[in-house]
């Protein structure tokens, strides 16, 4: 295996000559082969090599298995790093400890200023994983499945394996009498990774022993595909507007897209969410509805919002701020982080908006609130619903939501910043104005 990792680093034009290496290692065949070849290595290259354990807490043997690669890596003078998996974990177990290892390692490849992070993931992980993403649907960079180089954090994460069969590397830690542990949870049936690891690869692997170097290059040819692609996608996300708490991009551009660009650029705005290939075409037919004004709540990940040619996307739920308050004088009346009302004296105005509310501090107090259903205002040609004002206004959906109703004795006066009611006008002596200010995230 020595000879594989020298021809890895050859073939991908890689320097191996006194590199700085952080090895994953779990204790499983996979690691500990992965680790054993580089030890062979270390003096001849002068490597610097780090072990990382990450122990997930999980099954009972875990102490034992760090206790062993503890005292495996004193007696070998190699550097060892741990962190122990302490919350409790609730939801997705996988997906969350995945994201602390990955965490985890790039802490450790930062601290000792690491070439490379290395991981003992083999060809038939890579099949798996193939397999799976074409089953729960995915994009073409999905479909090509593990990349062998990848930049990680200023540093190069490589999987040195990943040609190599399982079985190839199992006789290889029976030849040099590697020790390692056999984590049993890697063939309970609970999981779709661990059905076709047991059933669907070993078939594979029997109607042809070199099926991997297929899938490989399937992969491959995917990889060049995207590239042609990669083109397009950059043009759009150029023209998308990243905001402190969402992204946004225009309507006409994405259609713009052909259909299956549409999914790329959609899979590559919302890959933080890990969302099906299913789900993605979902949020795009959201898109293209005929509906010009839209908002939803997807999947408990992301709000959705579509407002006169503008589409938006919100991490998590997006609320809207329920409110009632008092004004009994000048000063400012908060609402959310973003909104407030502020009532002035009227020699302190800046140049009034036309829609601002002027009124007469004798009549205060005044109420500020939520808008609410049904709710009505005068106008020179009679009522008005509120909702009917804002919609022919062309005033957007979330807009619509956050408008600020102004009332005394339970007649409106005005949306505030929108539209003022007639009743106004039979006011006098005004002297101080109502204002809205928003801040843009």
């Amino acid at each position: 295996m020595d000879k594989v990792l020298i021809d890895f680093f050859e073939k991908n034009c890689l320097k191996l000559n006194d590199s700085t290496i952080v090895i994953a290692v779990s204790t499983g065949v996979d690691s500990m082969a992965l680790l054993h070849a580089f030890l062979k290595l270390r003096e001849e290259y002068s490597l610097n090599l780090h072990v990382a354990h990450f122990n997930h807490r999980k099954r009972k043997q875990s102490e034992e298995e760090e206790a062993f690669l503890r005292s495996f890596c004193a007696s070998r003078s190699l550097p060892f790093h741990l962190r122990r998996l302490e919350e409790e974990v609730k939801g997705n177990f996988q997906s969350f400890a995945r994201k602390k290892r990955y965490e985890f390692f790039r802490e450790v490849s930062e601290t000792v200023g690491a070439d490379y992070l290395a991981l003992a993931h083999h060809a038939n992980d890579n099949v798996e994983t193939i397999l799976m993403r074409i089953m729960r649907g995915s994009n073409l960079k999905g479909y090509s499945g593990m990349d062998a180089v990848l930049p990680f954090h200023g540093l190069l994460l490589i999987r040195p394996f990943l040609d190599i069969r399982k079985e190839d590397i199992m006789s290889y830690a029976k030849e040099e009498g590697i020790r390692y542990y056999q984590d049993e949870s890697n063939f309970q049936d609970i999981y779709l990774r661990n059905r076709i690891r047991k059933t669907v690869v070993p078939a594979l692997f029997q109607e042809d022993p070199n099926v991997h170097l297929k899938f490989r290059e399937f992969a491959e040819t995917l990889k060049e595909a995207d590239l042609l692609l990669e083109e397009r996608i950059k043009w759009f996300l150029e023209k998308v507007e990243r905001r402190e708490d969402r992204i946004c991009f225009a309507e006409e551009d994405f259609q713009g897209l052909n259909d299956f660009l549409q999914i790329e650029v959609l899979f590559e705005l919302l890959k933080e969410y890990q969302f099906s290939k299913s789900s993605i075409e979902e949020i795009r037919k959201l898109i293209l509805s005929e509906k010009k004004n839209l908002k939803v709540f997807y999947k408990g990940k992301v709000t959705f919002v579509k407002e006169y040619g503008t589409i938006s996307l919100y991490k998590g739920l997006l609320e809207t701020p329920v409110f009632d308050l008092l004004i009994t004088g000048p000063g400012t009346y908060k609402i959310s982080d973003k909104i407030c009302v502020n009532v002035i004296k009227k020699e302190s105005a800046d140049i009034p908006n036309p829609d601002d509310l002027w009124y007469n501090s004798n009549m205060l107090p005044l109420r500020i609130r939520t808008r609410r259903p049904g709710d009505k205002i005068l106008l020179d040609v009679g009522y008005k619903k509120v909702k009917d004002l804002l919609i022919d206004k062309k005033i957007g959906i979330l807009d619509r939501e956050q408008a600020i109703i102004c009332e005394k004795d339970g007649e409106i006066l005005a949306v505030l910043g929108i539209r003022k009611s007639s009743l106004v006008k039979e006011i006098k002596h005004n002297d101080i104005i109502v204002k809205v200010e928003r801040k843009d995230g």
